[in-house]
Order: structure tokens, then sequence, then C-alpha cells
């Protein structure tokens, strides 16, 4: 990118951002109050949770996040959400994942004030009923669809695209899933023609439902438009720090502290929580500050470290911490256990050999760039104001394979649902009492021909991205040093991605589909070539052999489950209260709480669930 065109955005984002006016600490050693509410994290569940408890002014909050606030440009604009932010965002390498040739991943998380949201995709995508509905049946009275569909729209407000818009690009989304929440959620102004080719080709080739309402009201089986978060106003990135943080920031009773990030927790007598211990990123002295809760502690780092956190103070499997010389609080199998994401396709290729003559490759032509920035910046409209593309695809088993009742028979009725779990899980009663009664339920959803497992998400460029949103595989994290540092102690990251058979089945199916997308009549004018496999590849065999070496990633930066919303006996971290078993003073309000990773992008589903927390945490909705 030229020198003008930075300074175009930056000039852009002087005058678009709005400053915080709150207490910005960035030494912990300065901090001698003791808050109500100490946050560990200033993520997306961090500061939702802590902009709702400081609605009351006698409530006092402290957000602990590791990174700091960003205000470049290149977070702002949506048509930069397609890049890798990567000076702020955690990049931990996995474990050799077995299920794809050994490879070691990069595990990528946001660090800084926002978290996942501000860096990621801008995807905003909801679960099906039935998988909320699957949490409320492993456990968790209250968490159904039905109320998690008013946080839904407690969280997130649309703005509906005008009229001109409407009948130019055909959006279609039911406002009736929307409240007047921060979370701003809308359309661009902009797409390219070849999506229609696309559109058509699932919807009148392939024969999926075009589903007039998008996926906000409970059903998502086919092909809807999903909006982005984006400020209706400015045309930015709506994030959580945005939506929920900034107007909140001018409080007197919450202070974020950044740069920072907690070691572990403070833990007293009958296992209470009384706060926790925080050291300075990049400290070199070792040395850490007691931050004080008078009420409780709420970590919302995340799946990965906040496993980290729960382990490295006691609470957690005794079979892992005892080793390594940590005194057990609470003996939770659990923790760092039942770790989920959606492996994703981002291998199979294609290219047209007939592009139409606006297409997002243009991008990188530098008059086709200029132009389109000039626009921006003079309107806020075109192409800039596209992130990755609004259409998402929902298959159901079904929809992949007419065998579909002989790949249920097979994998999910006629065996041992632990047969296929790593040992971890298999050596703790608990965790495959669990899984047994996940799978049971995910086998019920799959069966029935509403039931979701793979996912297309596209927007008009030669791409075929797919999703298993359904993964029956689960994998670790686990600690292996006492080094608390979020990087250089970083956990061991296991996905155990594809290594249930039935992951593999639907990966598989799902490259069929992929070519049957790009073989039907609707994509025949931009004369569609596969190049990736390649079409020598055409056995189920061969088929796997490419997904393992190369078309598959284990992550769609969606990671979530690792201290679960079940029963104590069923291998759960936090009751339906959020409440961490076995502790005092404790909350856990991030994914890692999900007993199940819902068919969606996970950011809005965090937005509810962070909403309905904060309301559980302030006695509300009956608790």
């Amino acid at each position: 990118m030229s020198f003008s065109n930075a300074l175009f955005f930056k000039c852009l984002l002087l005058s678009l951002a709005k400053l915080s006016t709150s207490v910005i600490l960035r030494d912990p050693a300065v901090i001698n109050r003791t808050y109500d509410y100490i946050v560990a994290g200033g993520g997306l569940t961090g500061l939702v949770v802590a902009a709702r408890l400081t609605e009351n002014l006698n409530t006092s909050v402290l957000i602990v996040e590791y990174g700091d606030f960003d205000d470049r440009w290149d977070v702002a604009i949506p048509y930069n959400a397609r890049f890798l932010h990567t000076e702020d965002l955690f990049d931990i390498p996995s474990v050799p994942q077995k299920g794809l040739g050994n490879k070691s991943f990069g595990v990528r998380l946001g660090k800084m004030v926002g978290g996942g949201s501000t860096v990621n995709g801008m995807a905003l995508s909801r679960g099906a009923r039935t998988d909320y509905d699957a949490w409320a049946a492993l456990g968790n009275p209250g968490w159904g669809w039905d109320s998690m569909f008013q946080y839904f729209k407690k969280s997130s407000t649309l703005t509906y695209p005008s009229p001109e818009l409407v009948d130019k690009y055909e959006y279609v989304v039911s406002p009736d899933g929307y409240g007047q929440g921060p979370m701003q959620a809308g359309f661009p102004t902009w797409q390219f023609p070849a999506l229609y080719n696309f559109i058509d080709a699932w919807t009148k080739d392939i024969g999926v439902e075009y589903r007039t309402d998008g996926d906000t009201n409970g059903e998502n089986l086919g092909l809807a438009w999903k909006p982005i978060d984006i400020d209706p106003v400015n045309i930015t990135r709506c994030s959580a720090r945005k939506s929920y943080y900034d107007p909140a920031s001018g409080r007197p009773n919450l202070d974020i502290l950044v740069g920072s990030y907690v070691a572990n927790l403070v833990t007293g007598p009958k296992t209470s929580v009384s706060g926790v211990n925080v050291t300075r990123v990049n400290s070199t002295s070792n040395e850490y500050s007691v931050l004080h809760s008078r009420k409780e502690v709420i970590l919302a780092t995340g799946a990965v470290h906040t496993a980290q956190i729960l382990q490295l103070s006691g609470i957690g499997p005794a079979a892992l911490l005892e080793p390594l010389g940590i005194e057990i609080v609470a003996d939770l199998p659990g923790v760092g256990a039942n770790f989920q994401d959606h492996p994703t396709n981002i291998g199979f290729a294609f290219e047209f050999q007939n592009e139409p003559s606006l297409n997002p490759t243009l991008y990188n032509d530098a008059s086709f760039f200029n132009a389109s920035l000039k626009e921006y910046m003079a309107n806020r409209t075109g192409p800039m104001t596209w992130a990755f593309g609004n259409n998402r695809v929902v298959l159901s088993l079904q929809n992949l394979t007419s065998d579909y009742q002989a790949l249920i028979d097979e994998f999910l009725h006629n065996n041992d649902a632990s047969q296929f779990l790593d040992e971890w899980h298999r050596q703790h009663p608990t965790l495959e009492a669990g899984y047994k009664l996940q799978q049971e339920l995910l086998s019920n959803i799959i069966a029935d021909k509403h039931g979701s497992v793979m996912e297309n998400t596209f927007g008009g460029a030669a791409a075929a991205t797919f999703a298993v949103i359904k993964p029956l595989s689960r994998g670790t994290v686990l600690i292996n040093t006492t080094n608390p540092d979020p990087i250089l102690g970083a956990p061991q990251v296991d996905f155990q991605a594809l290594t249930h058979p039935f992951d593999i089945k639907i990966a598989i199916e799902g490259v069929k589909m992929a070519r049957r997308l790009i073989s039907a009549p609707s994509l025949a004018p931009l004369q569609p070539v596969e190049t990736a496999p390649g079409a020598n590849v055409t056995t189920d065999e061969q088929i796997e052999d490419a997904i393992r070496s190369s078309l598959y990633r284990p992550s769609n930066a969606h990671p979530c489950c690792t201290a679960a919303m079940m029963p104590l006996e069923l291998g759960g971290v936090v009751d339906p209260q959020l409440r961490v078993y076995g502790v005092q003073s404790l909350r856990i309000v991030d994914a890692s709480i999900l007993p199940l990773i819902p068919s969606a992008h996970t950011q809005e589903t965090m937005y509810a669930v962070a909403e309905k927390a904060a309301d559980i945490i302030k006695g509300v909705d009956g608790y």
C-alpha cells in the first residue's frame, strides 16, 4: 500500500476515533484499591460484562487486558477484515495434528482491547435452535434457544439496508431477530456480480432453501444473507470495544489495566477467590502484584488462556497438576478438555476462466484501489465497505449425501461413543460420560433433515470455503509448565481435528459438494476450473489424503468449550450460573463455557452469552 493511501486511512481514523475518557492503567503496582469485580480479559465478553455491571455506579470493575488499545486504520475499515493483523494476535503453535499430517498450526487469538471482535472477519451468524436447546439438555436450564434469542436481541441493532440497496443487491434479512442493543449489524454498499451466480447455483441448481429471514430466528439450514458488525454512521468495524467499552469508558467505576496479564488466582479459606496475581507483559523482574476483588473474579480470557489460568491456579485435573507441583484447589478433569473448533477447508481451489470485469482481484489494481478509497473517504460507500462476503450456506447431512443413514448408523448409532476419543478423555470417567450424552444429542440433530453439519461462506470470489460445523472430535488445552506467560508458557493446544471418522466423512462429502457447486449450470458462464486438489483426485481415499495433507486446517478461529457448562458428573466446570465448581467467588464468561460449539461463527453467540451472564451476575432473570 502506498504512503498516500496509508495517510488517507490514518486521517480517516483520526476523524472517526472516540477516545476513551476512563482511567487507563499501565502498571499493576500502582493499583491500591479493591474492586467489586475483576474481569480477566478485555476481549468481547469481558468488555460486555464490565460495561453492563458498571451501569450501576456503585459497582466497581477493573478489566485486566494483555494487549492495548489499537486505533490503527487497518482494523477499522471493513475491507481490511480479510487480513491477519499479526501484531494484535497471539499465534501459539498447536501440537502436531495426527489427523492433519502431523503438522502444527497457529492458534490465533486476539490480544488487544476488544479481543477477537477487533480483528476477526466481522461475520455475524447464529446457530440453530437445536444447538442451544442441546446446551439446555446437557443440564443447563435457561440456556436453550428461547432464552438465548432474547439476548441475541438485547445485544444487537440491525440497520436495515436502504430500499435502493435492497433493490440493487437483493438483501433479505428479518429485522425481527434484532433489538436495540449496542452491537451494530448491517450490510455493505457493495457486492461483486459473481455473487449472484453462486446464489443461483446453490438455490436453483443444487436446490438448497433460500432463507428470506436470514439465520436469526432459530433455523439456519439453507442459504442466507449474513450481516457484519458495522457502525451505521462511520461505516467502520463495530467491535466490542466500540459498542460496549467506549460508551461506558467515562464511568468513574470502570478502570482498565492494559499491557498486563493474570498469572493465577488468589485463593483463601474455603477455596474462595479473593483476587488475582498480575504482572506486566514482557516484565523481566518476575514480580507480581496482587489485585483484590470484593465480590468475584470473572475469567474472560478465552478457551485457551482461561484453561491455562485455572490450571496454574490449582483448578483442573489433579493428574496433570500434581506432577507440576501445583497445589490442588479443585480437582476438575473438565478444565482443558472438550476442546472444539470448526475444521475448515481452505485448500480446495478453482479459477474462473471468464471472470466478470468487476471481481475481488481488482483490489490489487492500483487504479481500482485508489478510486475505491476515495469513494469511501468521500461517501463511506463502495468496495471498501465489503469485508469477506455476506452469504452463508448451511447444509444438512441429507444435503451432502444420499448415504446419510448408513453414515449415521456406522459412526453414531452402532459404536461405543468414546472409542474415538483420545486417551486423555478416556481415562476420566466423567469426561466419557459427558461425551456420550453429547454424541447422543448430536446424533439426533444430525439425523434430522434440518440438522446442520457443514457451512460454506462466499462473497463472489473464486473460492469455496467449507467448514465442519458439528465436529465430533474433541481436543485438549493442557499446561506443561508453571510459567504463566501466555506466550512463553503457552499451554499445549491439541485440536484433535478430524480424528473422529464421522468428521472426516463430512469433510470428504464437502469436497464432493464443492465440485458439484463449481459444476453447476449457473456458474458455467464463468468457466470455473479446479486447481486443487485436482481432477485426478477422485476416490474417497484420495480425497481423504488430500484433506489430511493440504486442504484442511483445524480451526476457523472459533476455539471453545474447555471449561464446559455441564454437571460435574458429566465433566463440567461451571454450573448454569457460570460459577466454577468447588470454588467460591469465581465465574467464567467466555467461549470456554460452551458445552457444544454452535453451527455458526461464534462472535454473535458470545455477545448473547455475555449479556446473559451479566444479567445472571446482577441477579436478573430469576437468579
